[in-house]
């Protein structure tokens, strides 16, 4: 098991905004996980699609609020919102809306099929 703090966690800048790094401090390595910090106004070029590399991606807003476009919707997200790209060829970007806002992504090409959380429909406690 491991854990990270994003507060105390090294952000790096690039072209492409300030990131850090979450698949070597947690020891991932079936998917990609990284958290972008950024503030309004901030230029990163992060508009993309993963058409050559068939990832979708997913977006967990952990501070701060954000504005997400995917393919031809926009979203607002804020503390606790999930936003998907589930497909690689829909272009996406966001850009914070509030100052410090994190987001921690998540993407990796389809593999093999999981019975990723049907679980919780199969289960049911005892006396319900």
């Amino acid at each position: 098991m491991a854990t990270v703090d994003l507060s105390t966690l090294p952000v790096k800048p690039t072209s492409f905004g300030r990131w850090q790094q979450l698949n070597g401090p947690l020891g991932l390595q079936a998917f990609g996980m990284n958290a972008i910090v950024c503030d309004p106004g901030e230029e990163f070029d992060i508009a993309h699609d993963e058409s050559e590399t068939g990832h979708q991606e997913a977006y967990v807003v952990v501070s701060g609020r954000a504005v997400f476009t995917i393919g031809d919707d926009r979203i607002e997200a804020g503390p606790g919102t999930v936003v998907s790209a589930p497909d690689p060829a829909a272009n996406r970007a966001y850009e914070a809306l509030e100052p410090g806002t994190r987001i921690v992504c998540i993407g990796a090409a389809p593999g093999e099929a999981q019975p990723y959380g049907e679980w919780i429909d199969e289960d049911e406690p005892e006396g319900h």
